[in-house]
């Protein structure tokens, strides 16, 4: 029997938990790294990961602080998340796009406190928000706490749950630009952001490496599909970032500040 099959009543009692959080749409933002998910009227920028990352030694930390993986009930605030290369990037690339240098990111992010609780202006989530150390790790841990005894069962039920989910909230807060990081999922991003068109592709070389990136406008909202922002194929460069920080800018019309 797999995951996908399993009845409400096999589930252990954390898996249930986790399965009635998901699917509750007023328990969403817990389950977000966290942020500012913006209005019409002050829209944020928003910033769409794949899954949250977690290594050992967020792990050891959790167990000595009583911090959380999933969601913002821990410590996420700006000098912990300088810590990760994810979300330095993630900075460097919030800088570049409101007219600044990448190089300034710790400024720029000391500044703005960017996905903090209380901040203004950004958000962060995932399509997939179960936190694993590699993007096709699966273990005892996470069937236990899921339910699903593959992650393919488990993406595939966050499709019909989840997404619909991201869409409501979507058009609710109506985001400034959704920034979505993984290419190899670019059609999950796409129906997540009810998105209807696949956006052409925008393809450039750094450094000689050819990278490429899609902006749709065709949506609720405006979202730029990029590489991840870390390892070797993904935006591992100022230059990439700025390179892509202004094509977003030319593209959505942003001018200078």
């Amino acid at each position: 029997m797999t995951g996908a099959s399993l009845q409400t009543s096999t589930l252990s009692e954390e898996a249930r938990r986790f399965r009635e959080q998901i699917g509750d749409r007023q328990a969403f933002f817990e389950t977000c790294e966290g942020g500012d998910a913006g209005s019409p009227e002050a829209p944020s920028i928003w910033l769409l990961g794949l899954e949250p990352g977690w290594s050992t030694a967020d792990e050891k930390r959790e167990n000595e602080a009583g911090t959380t993986a999933l969601g913002q009930s821990g410590d996420y605030s700006v000098e912990r998340q300088l810590d990760w290369p994810f979300n330095r990037s993630a900075f460097k690339l919030l800088a570049a796009l409101h007219g600044e240098e990448p190089k300034t990111y710790v400024d720029f992010a000391q500044r703005m406190r960017p996905f903090e609780k209380g901040c203004t202006g950004f958000f962060k989530g995932n399509l997939f928000p179960e936190p694993c150390n590699k993007i096709d790790s699966w273990d005892d841990e996470h069937r236990l706490t899921t339910g699903f005894d593959t992650k393919a069962d488990y993406q595939e039920w966050m499709r019909k749950v989840r997404f619909p989910i991201i869409r409501s909230w979507i058009e609710t807060c109506r985001p400034k630009l959704v920034i979505c990081c993984g290419l190899s999922h670019l059609h999950d991003f796409l129906t997540a952001t009810h998105t209807d068109d696949v956006p052409e592709r925008h393809s450039f070389v750094i450094n000689g490496h050819a990278k490429r990136m899609h902006i749709a406008q065709s949506g609720t909202v405006p979202i730029a599909v990029i590489p991840h922002l870390t390892g070797p194929k993904g935006l591992n460069s100022d230059e990439a970032i700025a390179h892509v920080a202004e094509y977003i800018r030319s593209v959505l019309g942003w001018a200078k500040t």
